[in-house]
């Protein structure tokens, strides 16, 4: 009786040997990987079965991902869960699921959910935007800090529940447009009435290049270099004053120069004037100019081709209102 249990215990050894073995000689399965704190920060998670989406801070850049979004050579983005995301390393063929933790907790989830830290209303806007399928634009003027911590069915009760106060946002067709009640002093409503006036389509006629899709993603960027790229893709002579500088916060994927460049504009309180030499854009009010009430004169021109003259992405430091109109005295060295 002994032997026989003597026999068993040695047959049970023999097998969980020969099992670590071809554990070992297998190649080697994702697992779940230790947290060291270089790791993604997430920010936000806008929630749904169909279409999750995350934004995400890595390597100071920000990611919008989706489902298998590669951020770099070491992440992956393999699932994105309502309060989580589930990354691949691809260092150490492991898993490493990190969670949300935001602020505001959730007691129970339906529908859409939108959670997240404080996060800039650009950012919230572009990802609300894209998960329901709509272009984006928001004025220069509006902005501010929001905590995402809500749920809703459509993105309109999303937008009321995290726009901050003295905000409004409209839509016309798939675009959705954000602004301020009283952006420049004037009220919104008048903003949006003005931009009726000017029928994109119209634009097409005379210039057919803007008739053709294009993208145009900016987060900040100077408005001179936006219409720099709108007159090169869409083939146009675009003149505008030196001095115009404000931040352009659009998001435009696959539709026509031509309803681009009437959104942002009209928008953020400027007009296009049509001239036998090309558009010309004006503020309107004038007091939207950073340095002068009014425009400096000669205009600068921008054509579709290189190089071109005017600002890059980030408009050039503002010069002090009491040195305008001084003369620049040169001091020799020395002195």
């Amino acid at each position: 009786m002994a032997f026989c249990k003597r026999q068993k215990s040695l047959a049970s050894v023999i097998l969980l040997a020969l099992l670590l073995i071809a554990l070992a000689v297998l190649p080697a399965r994702a697992q779940y990987a230790v947290l060291k704190g270089d790791e993604p920060r997430i920010r936000a998670i806008l929630y749904t079965k169909e279409n999750p989406r995350a934004l995400i801070y890595h390597n100071s850049q920000r990611f919008h991902a989706l489902p298998q979004t590669r951020l770099d050579d070491e992440w992956y983005v393999d699932e994105i869960r309502r309060e989580s995301v589930l990354f691949k390393r691809t260092s150490t063929r492991s898993f490493a699921e990190i969670y949300l933790n935001a602020p505001q907790k959730a007691k129970f989830h339906k529908d859409w959910s939108f959670y997240g830290h404080p996060i800039a209303l650009w950012e919230a806007i572009e990802l609300l935007a894209h998960g329901f399928g709509y272009q984006a634009i928001m004025h220069f003027q509006a902005g501010g800090a929001v905590v995402p911590g809500n749920h809703g069915d459509t993105v309109q009760k999303l937008l009321k529940k995290i726009l901050p106060p003295h905000h409004r946002f409209a839509f016309a067709g798939p675009i959705l447009m954000v602004l301020p009640v009283q952006p420049s002093g004037e009220e919104w409503t008048e903003v949006l009435e003005r931009m009726k006036l000017c029928v994109p389509e119209r634009l097409s006629l005379r210039y057919p290049g803007l008739n053709k899709p294009g993208i145009i993603i900016s987060r900040g960027d100077d408005i001179q270099f936006i219409l720099r790229k709108i007159s090169l893709g869409g083939k146009v002579p675009i003149q505008f004053p030196r001095d115009l500088h404000f931040p352009v916060y659009a998001s435009f994927r696959h539709i026509p120069f031509a309803q681009m460049l009437v959104k942002i504009l009209y928008l953020n309180q400027c007009i296009l004037i049509e001239r036998e030499e090309g558009l010309e854009v004006t503020p309107w009010p004038r007091q939207i100019l950073q340095r002068r009430p009014y425009a400096d004169f000669p205009l600068i021109k921008a054509l579709p081709s290189e190089p071109q003259e005017g600002s890059g992405p980030m408009p050039p430091p503002l010069a002090r209102e009491h040195l305008l109109n001084h003369p620049v005295v040169q001091q020799k060295p020395g002195d």
